[in-house]
């Protein structure tokens, strides 16, 4: 890494900076009077911070100076939340494209088991999550899982989240513990225009559930002949 730099070759600004920080710090507890071993620590210490709070302004020249003084592009701070993790959060595209262009790790993981592809799927970046996707990104997710989350979107009403995880590969027909996709979901809390977004996105009309019931026989169940009609257009 970049912090094991030998003296001469560290600027003297950054040099006279990262001295001073160490000395700031009272670093004495490393039980050594070296300065370029306390600016060493500090710069550990400090560069996931850093790069973070670079990322989240989508500030690429604060990127740059960070990783030409030796922080780790892939490095997390005390969540593990990596610069990646950021940028992707906050739709940052380009500070994206950078991160990935210098070598970040596409599917590093924060303390959480969150990726950066998970951050930009929450954050509804349709751009960012291609990006993402096209660099290697995984969805490290059960089937399960992922209908849990596209039933909790669609009962939500969160259209834009849904066209994320599309974008990420998601069907519309991955289903819950009990088989129930998004249109059961979107059915069964009587809401025709998610209704018929599942369908413009490849809702199958004919899934059953863990019931043996179809989206529309919830509708012919509870009586909503609207969506009974919706469903056999």
């Amino acid at each position: 890494m970049g912090v094991c730099m030998s003296r001469k070759e560290i600027p003297d600004e950054i040099y006279r900076y990262w001295s001073a920080v160490a000395s700031s710090l009272r670093l004495g507890w490393l039980g050594t009077s070296n300065v370029r071993t306390e600016m060493k620590a500090c710069q550990l210490a400090l560069f996931p911070n850093l790069l973070n709070s670079s990322a989240v302004e989508e500030d690429i020249l604060g990127l740059e100076e960070h990783l030409r003084e030796g922080a780790d592009v892939s490095g997390g701070d005390e969540r593990g939340r990596t610069p990646l993790h950021v940028a992707a959060g906050e739709g940052h595209l380009n500070a994206v494209r950078f991160l990935l262009q210098q070598g970040a790790d596409v599917n590093a993981t924060d303390c959480e088991e969150e990726t950066p592809l998970r951050d930009a799927i929450r954050c509804k970046s349709l751009e960012v999550v291609e990006l993402l996707i096209s660099a290697g990104a995984r969805l490290e997710k059960s089937s399960e899982e992922l209908g849990v989350e596209m039933c909790c979107l669609a009962f939500l009403g969160d259209t834009e989240q849904m066209e994320a995880w599309k974008k990420a590969g998601v069907s519309f027909n991955v289903s819950d513990a009990h088989g129930r996709t998004p249109l059961h979901v979107a059915v069964c809390t009587n809401q025709p225009e998610m209704v018929m977004f599942c369908v413009r996105n490849g809702s199958d009309l004919e899934q059953r559930d863990r019931f043996n019931n179809r989206p529309v026989d919830d509708a012919q169940r509870l009586g909503l002949q609207h969506m009974v009609e919706l469903l056999s257009y």
